[in-house]
């Protein structure tokens, strides 16, 4: 049997309960607001629920008592959560306005409408410590079983939502003016990796590093059939004028879930990470000072329920801020811890093509252009017979060396390689 693991130091992790999707991210007076999927009752996948904690640092984080509560006919799926600053939906007043939380309602059979998913609302008055369900709930409601996930943003005078369709690989858009009535917009998809469920979509503006610029970015979270294989998470970059995405540049669809990781049509798209554990990433509402933070579910649907953590059954990944750096074949996403983790938590290394080293026994190498994560035979691996794997990278920019950044925690590894335009995040239980 396989000996169960501490949790970790850096990142967050429940105290003793269930946890994947972040979910309703959002930065309000002064406070960094993480809430996420949540089994309040048992540490595997089950009675979907929102857990919620705070920080003021993004490193120390207060777990607090769960958020929104799945009944007997209804679970409480992803989705995000925005400060209405207007009170545009009427739940607050002028003076006080809400923090709106949009979800999926992931309706049970006891349900009359048993067997789909739909998007409602919760208020909350006092800053997410509690939260009340709208009465007229569902808000929106296509009938569909999986119709969820929604992402809404404020752009003009309009609120905006991006969903999913998830078996269908699409991404839906639609625009309110006051969070409850909703129109559909646009859809987007399928488009690149489509083999398994689109989940967890976000849009946002991104600044162009160097200039004065932006471009917008599409988050579209994926599984099966990513390029490490099982979860994972794809990008877009390009336009949006408020009713519709239009991606730079579309190199084809795939819907293969046999591909193998060094399918070369799988590797010419755009991954927000190339490791195992990185998945359902979303990005912080209200981010102070124009940044775009973001945070993943450090873990893979091929063995979440297995992992072997002490507690609380999953990890975040650490925060990480993001920019676009222009390159001559486009822009890549570029991902670096948030500055404020402590620097000692940070290890720099400089590989030329050929080195190999061993951080706690995995193994990080990097030849002709190319970085590997090597995480086989390494403490406990026997929990699941996929755990043990190889992941790697191309890495741009002249091959010879590559400057890279390893956090390493109680049960992880994060390897940022090229100033963050490589990522590859592991699961791995020293």
């Amino acid at each position: 049997m396989s000996r169960q693991h501490s949790r970790p130091r850096w990142h967050y992790s429940p105290r003793s309960t269930w946890m994947n999707d972040p979910n309703g991210l959002i930065h309000y007076a002064g406070t960094w607001h993480l809430f996420y999927q949540s089994n309040p009752s048992d540490s595997s996948w089950g009675n979907m629920s929102w857990g919620h904690a705070t920080s003021t640092d993004l490193v120390t984080w207060t777990e607090h008592p769960v958020a929104l509560w799945h009944t007997d006919t209804e679970q409480i799926y992803s989705g995000s959560c925005v400060f209405d600053a207007t009170n545009s939906t009427g739940f607050g007043t002028a003076e006080w306005p809400p923090l709106v939380a949009i979800y999926t309602a992931h309706y049970l059979p006891g349900s009359p409408r048993g067997g789909t998913e739909a998007q409602c609302l919760a208020y909350s008055l006092d800053g997410g410590s509690h939260w009340t369900t709208y009465a007229g709930n569902p808000v929106l409601d296509r009938g569909s079983a999986n119709f969820r996930d929604p992402k809404a943003f404020r752009h003009g005078d309009s609120w905006v939502m991006v969903a999913v369709e998830a078996e269908d690989q699409q991404v839906v858009i639609y625009r309110s003016p006051d969070l409850i009535t909703w129109t559909h917009a646009s859809t987007f998809g399928p488009a690149h990796a489509a083999a398994g469920a689109w989940e967890c979509p976000d849009l946002f503006e991104v600044a162009v590093a160097g200039t004065d610029q932006t471009r917008w970015v599409l988050l579209v979270n994926l599984n099966p059939g990513a390029v490490a294989g099982g979860s994972g998470c794809q990008y877009f970059v390009g336009d949006f004028d408020g009713h519709a995405f239009t991606p730079d540049r579309i190199i084809g669809t795939s819907v293969d879930r046999t591909l193998g990781l060094d399918d070369p049509l799988l590797r010419s798209y755009d991954w927000f990470d190339f490791g195992r554990d990185c998945y359902a990433v979303v990005s912080f509402a209200d981010a102070p000072h124009g940044r775009r933070v973001v945070i993943g579910w450090m873990n893979n649907w091929d063995y979440a329920n297995q992992v072997p953590l002490t507690g609380g059954r999953s990890i975040m990944t650490i925060p990480r801020e993001l920019d676009l750096v222009h390159l001559e074949d486009g822009y890549r996403l570029r991902q670096r811890p948030v500055r404020e983790l402590p620097a000692d938590a940070l290890v720099h290394h400089t590989l030329r093509s050929g080195d190999r080293i061993s951080i706690q026994g995995v193994a990080l190498e990097y030849h002709q252009g190319v970085l590997s994560l090597d995480r086989r035979g390494v403490g406990t691996d026997d929990f699941h017979e996929g755990f043990g794997t190889r992941q790697w990278a191309e890495v741009p920019g002249e091959p010879g060396t590559v400057q890279v950044t390893v956090l390493v925690d109680t049960c992880s590894i994060e390897v940022f390689a090229a100033a963050g335009m490589v990522t590859i995040s592991d699961l791995v239980f020293f």
